[in-house]
């Protein structure tokens, strides 16, 4: 691959120059060689025109008229010159001066058509290959009279261009040799032609000096100090005192150097407070990671401490209920509420201690999907009955909406229950008595911006709604929005979060439809066939499914 010739600034200027000024002297000298060549033939009209008025005022005697077409050397007065022919051509020879000299008929022709013109001149070339001049001269009546009459009067005071009145009696030819004129004109083209090139080489000397000392030393000089600076040298400053716009120019460029300058030292010092920045930034998370590491371990290890005394604690209280169930005695009724409340408040604690562990594991990225065939219908169908002694203790209806072919998908059928478990908890926890809250699934087609068939599943209520401003925040954690509700039914705030990032696990996501007044939508797109994901296993804990949110 060839590379393209560059050309420097200089060699632009001075061919773009050097053509300009070429073109320049090329069109002056044509116009002076053609005006001198006018000047060299204007040399043989005048010496012809002298003749011809010399003989028109009688200053010259001609002798007989010469036959025109001899062309012999015959004048009188004058001495013989075989430069000079002189002939007289009388009105009864215009016929054979026709047929023999076309310049002669061309002329005869003229005067006759025109009797303002005098004279013709042109330039011919004889049989030996030598120019010579033509010159004619009309010659009319009324001259011819004149000239008869032995007045000396000139042509200017006896033309009359009355036309028939005053016509063509003779023509006066005049042929001139210059053997001088072709060397004349030579020299004339040399001094041109070496004017013009010592003319164009002393203009593109003069140009390449004001352009290499005025316009591109500068140049060269600013150059070489952005070299200096692109290599790093931010000290080195332009000095160029020119007093014009190359001066205002270094003076901007080493203003430009001191702002550079500057802004280098600034940007080293706020490097420099940024290098402590991170250092303590690093140090941080250095702390950080270590506390999470230690906040994990710590869950970890008092997990199995905490769960096993609260189990007891529950399943002896529960023991202790039924030793109190067929007395009628006060204070076994009243020991029995005590029991209920050490129950209740044990489960509570163990619920929260579950949404913790499950919302370290899975911040911490050490959830673990265990995927496995199950079929919807029976899902659906066991989640109701687990909650529907509660929805009758709250005087509410639960529906199931399921489609009986629905094919069998594969999920974590665990974290799937959690997530609808949570959904059906707050709905009836939620919704007023007299309430209904709906299963439903359905299968969704797929389109162009999903290509996965997904399954969707849906718990919808009729309770209080959702304000539009409050749909983003309720899935942050720890967050009630209502706090009445919370003290009468209890509940952390983190089924919501919990059920989000396990959505996100599941390769699915949670959607939310609901307005103030008209009930509330909690649904679960999931695909039939997620991706397989491994994850870091962490010590296994018993799952408890949601119920305090």
């Amino acid at each position: 691959m060839s590379k393209s010739v560059r050309l420097t600034l200089a060699n632009k200027c001075l061919l773009l120059f050097g053509a300009a000024v070429i073109l320049i002297l090329a069109a002056a000298l044509i116009v002076v060689a053609l005006r001198m060549q006018t000047l060299v033939d204007e040399g043989p009209r005048k010496r012809a025109r002298d003749y011809a008025d010399a003989w028109l005022t009688n200053k010259i005697q001609l002798g007989p008229t010469l036959s025109a077409y001899q062309l012999q050397s015959r004048s009188e007065n004058l001495p013989a010159d075989e430069n000079l022919k002189f002939v007289r051509i009388d009105r009864s020879e215009f016929s054979a001066a026709e047929e023999e000299d076309p310049f002669l008929k061309t002329t005869i022709e003229k005067f006759q058509l025109r009797p303002d013109q005098t004279e013709r001149f042109t330039h011919a070339i004889d049989p030996g290959g030598q120019t010579y001049y033509r010159y004619a001269r009309a010659v009319r009546k009324s001259e011819l009279n004149t000239i008869r009459g032995g007045t000396a009067a000139g042509f200017s005071a006896t033309i009359d261009t009355t036309g028939l009145a005053n016509p063509l009696e003779e023509i006066l030819l005049i042929d001139l040799r210059d053997p001088d004129a072709p060397i004349e004109q030579a020299v004339n083209i040399i001094y041109l032609i070496a004017a013009g090139i010592a003319a164009g080489l002393l203009a593109i000397f003069v140009f390449w000096y004001i352009t290499t000392r005025i316009i591109l030393s500068p140049v060269r000089l600013l150059r070489d100090y952005a070299a200096a600076v692109s290599e790093g040298n931010l000290n080195i400053r332009s000095d160029i005192n020119t007093g014009d716009e190359y001066e205002q120019l270094s003076d901007m460029f080493n203003h430009m150097l001191d702002n550079i300058r500057k802004n280098t030292q600034d940007l080293r010092s706020i490097n420099k407070s940024l290098d402590l920045k991170l250092g303590e930034l690093a140090e941080s998370n250095v702390a950080l990671y270590e506390a999470n590491k230690i906040k994990g371990e710590f869950l970890a290890n008092v997990s199995h401490e905490l769960r096993t005394p609260l189990n007891s604690i529950s399943g002896f209280a529960e023991v202790l209920a039924e030793t109190f169930t067929d007395t009628h005695d006060p204070a076994d009724e009243k020991r029995r509420r005590y029991v209920n409340n050490i129950n209740k408040s044990s489960r509570t604690l163990l619920d929260l201690i579950n949404d913790l562990l499950d919302l370290a594991k899975i911040e911490a990225g050490r959830m673990e999907l265990s995927l496995s065939q199950i079929s919807i219908t029976d899902t659906t169908e066991g989640l109701l009955n687990l909650m529907r002694p509660q929805a009758e203790k709250a005087d509410i209806t639960l529906q199931l909406d399921v489609p009986p072919n629905l094919p069998i998908i594969t999920t974590d059928a665990g974290k799937l229950q959690q997530i609808l478990f949570n959904f059906l908890s707050n709905a009836v926890k939620f919704t007023p008595a007299d309430g209904t809250v709906t299963l439903s699934a359905r299968f969704l087609t797929p389109h162009e911006d999903n290509q996965r068939p997904e399954l969707r599943i849906s718990v919808t209520d009729t309770g209080p709604g959702i304000a539009p401003e409050d749909q983003q925040r309720i899935f942050d954690k720890f967050t009630q929005l209502d706090p009445s509700v919370t003290k009468q039914f209890g509940g952390t705030g983190l089924g919501l979060t919990i059920s989000k990032e396990l959505a996100d696990l599941l390769q699915g996501r949670i959607e939310l439809e609901s307005e103030v007044s008209a009930g509330t939508t909690f649904s679960l797109v999931i695909p039939t066939e997620p991706i397989a994901k491994t994850a870091p296993l962490m010590p296994d804990f018993a799952e408890t499914p949601d119920t305090s949110s």
